[in-house]
């Protein structure tokens, strides 16, 4: 990102004058301005919940909230590059169904990117991986212990054909949740 980090927090923080930032800024302000900050909302896409946002009074539901995000990530792209981003490849948790990744599509359209392929977690991890193997015929297990969901899927890779076997997840444990479990035991 412009900041020069690899990674965005999904945080979306409003200061005292109104303007929206996203990322690390707003993620430092989850302990001292916790009632003008809003992370880890992805899991909450498609439910009914708002966000509300004390200063103003705003509220903004889980899609709107990811839809800065990806601005945010779209703006620094091209910023960097100077080219144009149109489109994206978004991952989501395996388990996410289409309650979920409806609003996160939509979220995509919100900031400017144009239907944009939505991929589960652990196969963008397997792909990414590259699936370096001497074999034709070859079965992988891809995880991804993320900060709020636990991902796998069984991919396979046969005759340089990658297919998807299963997949399955759990939106609510992740390596922050068990990483709390731990320090309140």
């Amino acid at each position: 990102n412009n900041e020069g980090f690899e990674t965005t927090p999904s945080a979306v923080w409003y200061d005292k004058g109104g303007r929206l930032f996203v990322g690390r800024r707003a993620k430092e302000r989850l302990e001292d301005d916790g009632d003008n900050t809003a992370a880890e909302f992805k899991l909450q896409m498609g439910t009914t919940t708002e966000y509300r946002f004390a200063r103003d009074g705003r509220t903004m539901r889980p899609e709107q909230l990811s839809a800065e995000v990806l601005k945010s990530l779209k703006a620094d792209v091209t910023q960097r590059t100077g080219e144009e981003v149109r489109a994206a490849v978004i991952t989501v948790p395996a388990a996410f169904d289409p309650p979920q990744s409806e609003p996160t599509k939509k979220a995509a359209d919100r900031a400017g990117l144009t239907v944009s392929p939505l991929l589960q977690e652990p196969v963008a991890a397997a792909l990414a991986h590259g699936f370096q193997s001497e074999s034709e015929k070859v079965f992988w297990l891809a995880y991804d212990l993320g900060g709020g969901t636990f991902d796998a899927a069984v991919i396979q890779v046969r005759d340089g054909t990658i297919r998807v076997v299963n997949h399955g997840g759990d939106n609510h444990l992740g390596g922050k949740l068990i990483d709390w479990e731990i320090v309140d035991s």
